[in-house]
């Protein structure tokens, strides 16, 4: 599967939107080389197979590491999530936000249980099924799962 990524500029133009500050300043004041790992962390191959072949745990790859690997002084997880978005609009999916969520409460819990954990094979496969509920795909064993990280 060919897999459209985010840049580095295409990050830095995320991150200008969801924090309200120059893409000069973020640049500045952020460790690009971290986002830039996580950024390509969704692209992993070994012996020329995908190390993430199912699209959804791809993008919970991409935002876990976002998250987890702290690039910005603040607002990981608002950008990691809108980056997220982004991943999965460039690639064909649609993004709907959860009918329980019109205040966006329980993504919020998502991703702060996401920063409060230890990144794991199952916090990864938890995210996953959390993402492709929210972009109407399959997770990677074909079912719509239920549960939530």
């Amino acid at each position: 599967m060919t897999v459209d990524h985010l840049e580095l500029a295409d990050f830095l133009l995320i991150a200008e939107a969801v924090l309200e500050l120059p893409a000069k300043r973020i640049a500045e004041e952020s460790d690009l080389t971290l986002a830039d790992s996580a950024l390509h962390a969704p692209l992993a191959r070994f012996a020329g197979e995908d190390f993430y072949p199912d699209f959804a745990t791809k993008a919970a790859v991409l935002c876990a590491h976002l998250i987890k690997n702290h690039p910005l002084k603040d607002g990981n997880a608002p950008v990691a999530l809108i980056a997220t978005i982004e991943f999965c609009q460039r690639n064909g999916y649609s993004w709907a936000s959860p009918p329980d969520d019109e205040d966006g409460a329980n993504t919020a819990n998502v991703l702060l249980r996401v920063a409060a954990e230890p990144r794991s094979d199952d916090m990864i496969d938890r995210l996953s099924y959390w993402i492709a509920r929210r972009i109407g795909r399959p997770a990677a064993n074909g079912h719509l799962n239920t549960r939530t990280p």
